[in-house]
């Protein structure tokens, strides 16, 4: 078995705050500075490459705008990506395109482009055969980006969202109040979530969410059982909700939520 890919390094040209600025990474990596020192920009650039990855692992290549003309690539939708993407360009000048490429172990390139407001394209280079398909596309990259939302203590009276809202909230400040909605609109995971639980945090135990339908909205209800009686999730200390979190996305990181339009988001896990 081949080494497993990683991001090496990353270079920022026009984009944001940085003129011209790379940065190499490790297997593991620490970012640290003080305010307004790029930190944010990094991890945000990471954010659109993750949703790039997932549309061309999806998705043939087509014809877009490339640093050199016009060449196969994969549009990136910045809609439903938790970045300030209204000006990436640096020092606001939109008179030049902005660009982030990140170098992977293989040294295969992937780069994404801004040629100008609200439009953001992958572009791939690769030594060997180039990318038509899907599983070409994941044959030279291997890589996947994950994020786990803040994590804080879950609502004390959580209402019944509609699907799609709880989905929406996954990458986002919303997503410990949408807690018992994930779990409750997506419970495909729920045994192994639930095995995890009772194997890494000792006497523990959780059920699925359940309907509370006595009140002027409907709300959603969590219980961990206990000897004299069950106790919800709420009153299970905060050290719990937060590892209870932790483990909703580390299941789901590896199970992609699918939405009713098709459109994937993942539960995101930093690494």
């Amino acid at each position: 078995m081949g080494e497993i890919q990683r991001i090496t390094s990353v270079r920022f040209s026009r984009y944001k705050a940085f003129r011209d600025f790379s940065v190499t990474l490790d297997r593991f990596n620490i970012l640290v500075g003080p305010n307004n020192s790029g930190k944010s920009t990094i991890l945000g650039a990471f954010r659109i490459l993750g949703e790039a990855i997932r549309k061309a692992s999806a998705k043939s290549p087509a014809l877009v705008q490339g640093p050199h003309g016009e060449t196969r690539g994969y549009q990136v939708s910045l809609g439903n990506i938790p970045v300030a993407t209204e000006n990436v360009f640096y020092d606001y000048n939109e008179e030049q395109p902005a660009s982030v490429s990140f170098r992977v172990s293989t040294g295969d390139h992937m780069t994404l482009f801004f040629p100008e407001r609200g439009i953001c394209n992958l572009i791939c280079e690769t030594s060997g055969r180039p990318i038509t398909s899907p599983s070409t596309f994941r044959q030279h990259f291997s890589v996947s980006i994950g994020f786990v939302p803040i994590l804080g203590p879950v609502e004390h009276d959580e209402p019944l969202y509609q699907k799609e809202a709880a989905r929406e909230a996954l990458l986002t400040h919303r997503a410990s109040r949408n807690f018992r909605n994930i779990w409750h609109h997506y419970p495909d995971s729920f045994d192994e979530f639930r095995l995890l639980i009772q194997t890494t945090w000792p006497g523990m135990d959780i059920k699925k969410p359940e309907v509370d339908m006595s009140h002027d909205e409907p709300l959603l209800r969590m219980f961990c059982p206990e000897e004299r009686m069950d106790r919800e999730i709420f009153w299970a200390g905060f050290g719990f909700q937060v590892w209870c979190q932790m483990l909703t996305f580390m299941v789901n990181q590896c199970c992609p939520i699918t939405s009713r339009t098709g459109s994937t988001g993942y539960l995101d896990r930093h690494r």
